[in-house]
């Protein structure tokens, strides 16, 4: 319901107008069946979840110690580009290997939230899903598209946090020399 095809060169309907659209098909007199049909808008929420805690359980865990050991190496004479490159460098490494490690859920969660049967959809498990994909593709199905999930998150955490522990820095820093 959620997912339709459009044409090309055609401007594809914006987030309010998508998700009107899809309300706007739940018209029923039935309670329960109103409800059960407003359940496709969070179709895939299990699974995201499922790849996001792992995420960040493996990205933080991972960040803290190699940021601590970074920032050693610089030491005393911390600047905010040694604080930035450090921070940058360890957010960098901790993204990649979140991400590279939580591929097969990241597939799982795509491969359910793409599901064009509703019916199938709603009664789709992560486990399902991550069988499913091991019997027909095997390890190379379980990390389809790891390489751009890599250099999406790795950056992307790398910048985060960074950006994050170079304002602090340099908040701290004002503070403590007014």
């Amino acid at each position: 319901m959620a997912y339709r095809e459009f044409q090309i060169g055609a401007k594809p309907p914006g987030l309010w107008k998508t998700l009107l659209g899809v309300l706007s098909s739940v018209k029923s007199t039935n309670a329960t069946q109103s409800l059960h049909c407003y359940r496709i808008l969070w179709t895939g929420v299990g699974a995201q979840l499922a790849r996001d805690v792992p995420f960040s359980a493996i990205c933080w865990s991972t960040l803290e110690p190699m940021r601590r050991r970074l920032l050693g190496w610089v030491g005393e004479e911390a600047n905010a580009p040694s604080v930035l490159g450090a921070n940058f460098s360890a957010g960098f490494v901790a993204g990649t290997l979140a991400a590279a490690a939580t591929c097969p859920l990241d597939v799982a969660k795509t491969r359910r939230q793409i599901e064009k049967d509703p019916v199938r959809a709603a009664t789709m498990t992560t486990r399902q899903t991550l069988t499913e994909v091991w019997r027909d593709g095997g390890m190379k199905g379980l990390f389809m598209g790891v390489g751009p999930r890599v250099w999406r998150a790795g950056p992307s955490v790398g910048i985060v946090v960074s950006f994050y522990e170079v304002v602090k820095y340099v908040l701290n820093q004002r503070d403590t020399n007014p």
